[in-house]
């Protein structure tokens, strides 16, 4: 680390606006604090009779909504109590259900209503999940449930018997009116009780009265029930049981295996979705134990998992041996939330008073730190050798504006450097806070040669003038596809041009941008042959060769003029390729190693096995045509033909490999590489080689030696 870099240091600005900021937000705290402080004060006594309000409410609801069933479960007996119904008359039956289907008309909420006598026989109407009524009959000392539907169809359970119903039991037990508990109606996913009242004579049972209640409305105005933005509260039985709530449902329904119906189990207050509700149920049962124990009403106050919650409960007493509860829960910061509001805008208040003499004080820090924010930021972009230069607002500062002037001249200076070296390997070298050195390390490559058809004799007859500017479009047009598939253009030598990329792990991602490269730069060079015909230039045209093979990478040169390059026989052998193209005809010639890398991407052409220096012991070269999906059904035939002419050739059966190579011509006059290989058949027929490898020797100047 720099000794004269200091560890703690601070921004202009920042200094400037703190004791500013700092008196304001002070001013907004101490008034803050003095208006929740007051708020919170009051919270314990509105929780408190905010709950008391609510379970009142509640319990007032229920009370109301019950006796709608105590009612019709009395009305109906004493049809038979005061003798207005004959319990003995054969006609009870007709007068009993047309008074039913009145009383379910016009209550929506009452479920069943019907009778049961104590030898099994039961009538009555039930109301399905459409509001359509059901005649439901049970025969005399039989077991077996009919319902007759509105549209003439029945349904019959021969399980049900009347006899053995909860409401039947208890009613012949008491012989006095009673609550069945809480059950859930079959099939749907509806909880309901059922009220009863007994019609007695000679101390014997001899009409029961039943009204089922779906509890859904409950359920239904406890979930509206404007409590708090997150207060919950739920009614359950001792056993802890959800009857209803103001959040989840009191019912869940589970799935049933292949087959099988869907199942509807009933939810406890402890395993509740609302984690209101859950730790307020939890917290009860833990400081006051089971919920029998419990006084009939109170409140306490405890510690939730993110807030104070208020808790109040009440018992509601249905008879004397059955009971619920109801519960009510209040976050705190549901009470304090005005409070808090308040707060905030008394503070928005006292902070628009004095926020007038901030501007003030922020014009003149910003007039400071905005120059200094740039030259910093322009610094760190030089730092990283990134000198794309964006506009800077000049500072009316003498200093600063200096400042700015200088930092602006040594970035056009680092951009004209720029241009004589790679910069990404500058970059790196700056992000890596590395200073270059001589030497070099091994490295796999895949390297780009690049020359100009017929330059010297273009060179010869061309104003110098038009020479420069002709050779810089080329080389220009050349270099950007280059660097846009992230190629290192290492040198321009006169019109050739050397670039390589260097593989990180494997040669296939730095091949296909090689290829990628010299595919979309001879296409550029097409469209920069029509523009300097208009303009009657030279129309250049190129060949490339590339070659991906071991290399050295890194710096040569002295301690004091550094030159980034790459050495090796692959740098050797990607420069032949490219002279080759001369002797065949072609744009661009890739080795065997290119083909095997980016063969799948791309579509190369196999055109000999040749020897040149570099690689004495011979290889295959090839033709890189185009994108494999881009290729033509022409080129891929004329690529199939000349692959088996060749293999006919090596084997050293040349008159089959001239018929194939004709062939090629026949189909395409034009291609070359074809004519050569004819040619040189011709030749090898008529001097038959005492020794043949199928490998030819070609020499440095790229002379055909067959």
């Amino acid at each position: 680390m720099d000794s004269g870099k200091l560890k703690n240091t601070f921004s202009i600005r920042n200094v400037i606006m703190t004791l500013m900021i700092g008196e304001i937000f002070l001013a907004i705290l101490v008034t803050g604090w003095l208006w929740y402080s007051n708020g919170r004060a009051s919270v314990q006594t509105l929780s408190k009779n905010l709950s008391e309000e609510i379970t009142k409410r509640v319990e007032d609801r229920i009370s109301n909504f019950l006796n709608v069933a105590r009612e019709q479960a009395t009305s109906q007996a004493e049809l038979f109590s005061t003798g207005l119904i004959d319990p003995n008359s054969s006609d009870k039956q007709s007068l009993t259900l047309e008074y039913q289907k009145r009383v379910l008309e016009r209550k929506p909420h009452i479920a069943t209503l019907y009778v049961g006598v104590p030898d099994g026989e039961l009538f009555g109407y039930q109301k399905d999940l459409s509001g359509n009524l059901i005649r439901l009959r049970c025969n005399p000392n039989e077991p077996g449930l009919y319902d007759y539907s509105s549209d003439g169809n029945t349904a019959y359970d021969p399980d049900f018997n009347t006899v053995e119903r909860p409401w039947f039991s208890q009613a012949v037990e008491k012989k006095a009116p009673g609550w069945t508990p809480v059950y859930k109606f079959g099939g749907i996913p509806q909880l309901g009780l059922s009220a009863f009242e007994t019609f007695v004579e000679n101390d014997s049972v001899k009409i029961i009265s039943v009204c089922d209640l779906t509890l859904g409305p409950i359920h239904d105005f406890l979930s509206n029930l404007n409590i708090s933005d997150t207060g919950q509260t739920a009614i359950f039985e001792p056993n802890g049981l959800l009857i209803a709530s103001s959040a989840p449902n009191p019912i869940e329904e589970i799935a049933g295996e292949a087959g099988e119906e869907n199942q509807y189990v009933r939810v406890r207050a402890s395993d509740s979705n609302s984690p209101i509700l859950t730790e307020a149920y939890q917290a009860l049962t833990s400081t006051l134990g089971d919920v029998n124990s419990w006084p009939k009403k109170g409140s306490i106050q405890i510690d939730g998992e993110n807030d104070e919650i208020f808790i109040t409960w009440r018992s509601i007493q249905l008879e004397a041996d059955q009971q619920w509860v109801s519960l009510v829960a209040i976050p705190r910061r549901d009470l304090t939330s005005e409070v808090r509001e308040r707060t905030q805008n008394t503070a928005l208040v006292f902070l628009g008073l004095i926020i007038f003499t901030i501007p003030l004080v922020w014009r003149t820090a910003e007039g400071i730190t905005r120059p200094l924010r740039e030259l910093n930021r322009g610094m760190d972009k030089i730092a990283r050798f990134e000198n794309e230069g964006t506009s800077v607002r000049s500072s009316r500062l003498r200093e600063l504006n200096e400042m700015q002037s200088r930092m602006e001249r040594m970035r056009h200076a680092l951009t004209s450097f720029e241009k004589y070296v790679p910069s990404r390997v500058v970059r790196q070298l700056v992000l890596e806070d590395r200073v270059a050195v001589p030497g070099m390390e091994e490295a796999k490559a895949c390297i780009f040669f690049s020359d100009i058809i017929g330059f010297t004799d273009v060179a010869e007859t061309l104003d110098p003038d038009k020479l420069v500017q002709l050779g810089g479009e080329y080389l220009e047009g050349m270099s950007q596809h280059i660097h846009a598939q992230s190629g290192v253009v290492d040198k321009f030598i006169g019109d050739a041009i050397m670039a390589f990329w260097i593989a990180e792990v494997d040669g296939a991602r730095v091949t296909s941008r090689a290829c990628r490269a010299a595919l979309s730069s001879q296409e550029s060079l097409h469209l920069l042959r029509k523009d300097w015909r208009t303009r009657s230039l030279p129309a250049l045209r190129a060949r490339i060769g590339l070659h991906t093979g071991p290399v050295r990478v890194g710096n040569i040169g002295s301690t004091t003029r550094l030159n980034y390059t790459i050495l090796g026989d692959s740098v050797n052998l990607a420069s032949r390729l490219e002279g080759l193209n001369k002797v065949y005809g072609t744009s661009i010639m890739v080795s065997e190693e290119v083909k095997n890398i980016a063969e799948v991407e791309f579509h190369f052409r196999i055109l000999d096995r040749v020897s040149v220096k570099g690689r004495r012991q011979g290889g295959a070269v090839y033709e890189l045509v185009d994108h494999a999906d881009r290729i033509s059904a022409q080129q891929r035939e004329i690529s199939e033909l000349h692959e088996e002419a060749l293999r006919q050739y090596t084997e050293g059966r040349f008159i089959e490999a001239r018929s194939l190579f004709s062939e090629i011509s026949k189909i395409s006059p034009e291609d070359k590489p074809a004519k050569v290989l004819e040619d040189r058949c011709h030749w090898l027929i008529d001097h038959p080689p005492e020794e043949w490898s199928g490998t030819i020797a070609i020499d440095r100047n790229f002379k055909d030696n067959g």
